[in-house]
C-alpha cells in the first residue's frame, strides 16, 4: 500500500509538472505574437496612408499589395492559440498570395481542393500560411518555375481532420527528413536562431508544436518527402476540436 501510494504522489506530481511545462510553451508562443504588437494602431494607420497615397498616384499594385499586408497584420497579432476555421486560414493564404505573387512577378495559383463541407472545420489560427511560406523559401528556392505546383487539401482518417500542403519542389534527402522528423518529435516550440541556415527553418516545428498546444500531443504535422517527387507536410486534428472544447460541450 505504501508503495502504491508514493506511485500515485509521483504519478501525480509528474502530471503537475508536464502541465506546468504545457503551460509555459503556451505562454511562450503567446509572447512571440506579442512581439509583433509594437504598437499595432501605429502600423495600421501608416499602410492607411501608404493606401492613400497610392490612391493618389493611380497606383493598383500599391493599394493590393498594402490592403492584403493590412489584413495579415490584423490577423496576426492576435494574440491567444484559439482554433479557427479552415476558411478563415485559407483567406490568410490568399492575401499571402497577393503580396508573393507581386514579389516575384508573376502569377502563381494554389490548387485548393477542399471540399466545401470541409470549410468550417476548425484548425489552429496561423497555421496554414507558415507550411505555404515555407514552400516558396524552401522548396521553390531558386526560384518559381512553370512546371511548380502546390496542392491544399483536407479530409477525414477516423476521428482525425488533416489538411496538406503539397509541393512539387525539390523534396528533402532522406537525412534531412530523418533530422526534421527527430525536431518535431521533441515537442516543443523552436528558438528564433535554430533555423538559421536549416533548410525547413523553424516554421513546421512550431506550427507542429502549436497543434499540439490546442489539441494534443497526438496531433501534430507528419513529413512525406524525397528529392524526387517534393514534400507533403498534413497537420493532424481531432474532428472534435481541442480538449477544453470538448470539456465545455460535455
Amino acid at each position: 500500500m505504501v508503495t502504491r501510494l508514493s506511485e500515485l504522489v509521483d504519478t501525480v506530481y509528474q502530471s503537475e509538472l508536464k502541465n506546468k511545462e504545457v503551460e509555459a510553451e503556451r505562454q511562450k508562443a503567446e509572447f512571440q505574437s506579442l512581439q509583433l504588437q509594437i504598437n499595432p494602431h501605429f502600423l495600421y494607420n501608416t499602410l492607411e496612408t501608404v493606401v492613400c497615397y497610392a490612391v493618389i498616384q493611380d497606383s493598383d499594385e500599391i493599394s493590393e499589395i498594402v490592403g492584403a499586408l493590412s489584413y495579415m497584420l490584423h490577423y496576426s497579432v492576435r494574440t491567444n492559440l484559439e482554433e479557427i476555421t479552415v476558411a478563415n486560414e485559407l483567406k490568410h493564404v490568399i492575401h499571402y498570395m497577393v503580396i508573393i505573387n507581386h514579389r516575384i512577378g508573376r502569377p502563381f495559383d494554389i490548387d485548393v481542393r477542399i471540399k466545401p463541407e470541409m470549410l468550417l472545420r476548425k484548425m489552429v489560427r496561423l497555421t496554414l500560411q507558415p507550411l505555404v511560406e515555407n514552400v516558396f523559401q524552401h522548396a521553390f528556392r531558386y526560384g518559381v518555375e512553370d512546371h511548380h505546383t502546390i496542392t491544399i487539401d483536407a479530409g477525414e482518417d477516423g476521428d482525425i481532420f488533416w489538411v496538406s500542403i503539397t509541393d512539387n519542389g525539390s523534396g528533402m534527402t532522406p537525412k534531412r527528413l530523418e533530422e526534421l522528423r527527430l525536431k518535431l518529435s521533441e515537442n516543443r516550440l523552436a528558438d528564433v536562431d535554430e533555423g538559421k541556415g536549416s533548410p525547413g527553418g523553424i516554421g513546421v516545428q512550431n506550427v507542429h508544436r502549436r497543434i499540439q498546444l490546442v489539441f494534443g500531443e497526438e496531433c501534430g504535422v507528419d513529413v512525406e518527402s524525397s528529392p524526387e517527387w517534393g514534400t507533403r507536410m498534413i497537420m493532424r486534428m481531432p474532428i472534435s476540436g481541442s480538449k477544453e472544447h470538448q470539456v465545455l460541450n460535455t
